[in-house]
């Protein structure tokens, strides 16, 4: 047999590099594979994937490794459903993890109890072998020991570092814990707030809603968080959602009198005329004019509120029947018409009027609302006050209405009203109109017995020689006394109010024509009656002295007596 014999001959260094080579090749021969079968053999181990688990579960990372080396199967189960990896994080076993994670062990192998490797890692506090699962494809969504899912469990924990690497690992923003609360709520729950920011960050939504139905805004305003507000409604976040007993944001600040709240959420957007989807609660903005909240209803419409119904004629009508003057001007400062009429066909004015209601009447007169019929049914009613205020405030004093053609003056002179008639005549009412009555102001002042309207009627212009209009109505009739005037204005002609207030016994009315001007030999035109025989046929003879130029109050008299009868009589002239 021939034998090779080997000479090492010194040469130059370039002459040694083809043997250098071939020694190279020689070692290479002797791959980890080959040196772990050897170890294996020694140790008389079978190579299996049995023989893993075993040597895992023992703590025998050299073993193990030799086995990986070999290319065992790395999935083999232990009695309890468990992998060999799973077994190496559960024992802390970082090299044998790393060697079963490197030899592609499955990160997501399910178990029995259905927990995640990921989570026991997790919980273990094992940063190392965490990054080495996640770069591996473990899933994020997985269960920890405690059947809490891992993100949720990671932030409640304050495992912030865990937390990012799994974001960072592509992990499921919008993920939710088993309760069903999002990731975003679990982290503002839990005093999170760079966490919130991370996820917000990485894409979860802020318009999400805890288990409880609650928004991020509404848990931040719950745990205090105000100036994250702003960021959440820019990333999504509802201001105008509802908790689950149907109030919003904007209820809640006004029931607790948080303006600044209510100030806050209105820059976000938060809508006050916004309602439940029901219908059955009212928005913040009919709330607080309902409640007579002045500051928060100021608050909502200096901020643009609107109402549902277009215009704010139906609110200021609501504030006046409710005689909130507050809600009314801020109503009328922003819009609201005070001159529109109402179902009844009434201005509000009117209303006001009628109720006495100087505050709002002024109010209205002073947003430019027509007055209507306001000042002559105050006149009717004998209210000078609101009369009074009323002509203040620029209401028509010489305005006739329709179809009835009467006048403010008519009505206060038909209620024997003087104080009033005086304040129209002084402000231009028109005495020249015929009333419905169809006599003049005059005529009927003269008529119902009001000698301090004559007298300003008079002193108007007013003639004091102008007969009586013939036929005269039924309806005047009734304001003339029983008398002779009464048949006199029914059957003659060219009566005259000194006739009229002769045969009535108004001394002062009868004295204020004649100081006009009043003729006193004008007779009737039929049974030729002269104004004193409307008073002689009366025996008035206060009245016939004025006639005569006496002094009406004073009365002469004369005693006659006869000494035969030892007797005196008082006898008139």
């Amino acid at each position: 047999m021939a034998r090779a014999v080997i000479r090492v001959v010194q040469s130059p260094f370039w002459k040694s590099l083809p043997l250098l080579a071939a020694a190279g090749m020689l070692v290479s021969c002797d791959t980890p594979q080959k040196r772990a079968m050897r170890e294996l053999s020694k140790a008389g181990i079978e190579p299996s994937g049995r023989a893993l688990l075993d040597s895992v579960t023992a703590g025998d990372s050299k073993t193990a490794g030799w086995l990986l080396d070999v290319g065992v199967y790395t999935e083999q189960r232990d009695a309890r459903g468990r992998t060999p990896v799973r077994i190496a994080i559960e024992n802390s076993d970082i090299s044998s993890t790393f060697k079963l994670l490197d030899a592609k062990a499955n990160v997501n192998a399910t178990t029995t109890d259905n927990v995640s490797i990921l989570g026991i890692a997790v919980e273990r506090g094992e940063t190392a072998i965490v990054d080495k699962l996640l770069s591996a494809g473990a899933r994020t969504d997985g269960l920890m020991p405690d059947g809490e899912r891992i993100l949720p469990w990671a932030i409640r924990q304050g495992r912030l570092a865990f937390v990012r690497s799994m974001m960072k690992s592509g992990a499921d923003p919008h993920l939710k814990d088993r309760l069903g609360n999002p990731l975003l709520h679990v982290a503002m729950e839990t005093g999170r707030r760079d966490l919130m920011e991370a996820l917000i960050e990485s894409g979860a939504d802020p318009g999400a809603t805890n288990a409880a139905g609650e928004t991020t805004i509404q848990v931040a305003f719950r745990q205090g968080w105000l100036d994250i507000v702003p960021k959440l409604a820019a990333a999504g976040a509802d201001p105008n959602a509802r908790g689950v007993d149907g109030l919003s944001l904007l209820d809640r600040a006004v029931e607790y009198g948080k303006m600044d709240h209510a100030v806050l959420l209105m820059k976000i957007g938060a809508d006050a005329g916004h309602r439940h989807s029901s219908g059955n609660l009212p928005s913040p903005l009919e709330r607080t004019f309902q409640e007579g909240n002045l500051a928060f209803f100021s608050l909502f419409l200096e901020s643009g509120a609107k109402p549902r119904e277009g215009s704010w004629d139906a609110w200021l009508r609501k504030a006046c029947e409710n005689r909130n003057a507050g809600a009314a001007r801020l109503l009328l400062a922003h819009g609201a018409r005070p001159g529109v009429r109402g179902d009844d066909g009434f201005y509000l004015i009117e209303r006001a009027a009628f109720s006495g209601n100087g505050t709002f009447v002024k109010m209205l007169a002073d947003h430019g609302s027509p007055t209507g019929n306001a000042l002559y049914h105050a006149c009717a009613r004998g209210d000078a006050d609101m009369a009074g205020l009323l002509v203040a405030c620029g209401a028509p004093v010489a305005v006739t209405r329709f179809p009835s053609l009467d006048t403010p003056l008519g009505a206060a002179i038909r209620g024997k009203h003087d104080g009033i008639a005086e304040l129209l005549i002084a402000n231009g009412a028109d005495f020249r109109l015929r009333l419905p009555e169809g006599q003049s102001a005059l005529h009927l002042a003269v008529a119902t017995g009001c000698p301090r309207t004559v007298k300003h009627l008079l002193d108007a212009g007013a003639d004091p020689n102008a007969a009586f209009e013939h036929p005269v109505s039924p309806a005047f009739l009734k304001c003339v006394r029983l008398g002779v005037a009464r048949w006199a204005l029914k059957f003659d002609r060219n009566v005259t109010p000194l006739m009229v207030a002769s045969d009535s016994g108004n001394v002062e009315s009868a004295r204020h024509l004649i100081r006009a001007g009043a003729k006193m030999n004008v007779r009737t035109k039929t049974t030729n009656i002269w104004p004193i025989n409307f008073a002689s046929r009366r025996s008035d003879v206060k009245m016939m002295r004025l006639f005569l130029g006496k002094d009406p109050a004073k009365e002469e008299r004369r005693i006659e007596i006869r000494l035969s009868e030892q007797r005196a009589r008082l006898l008139g002239w």
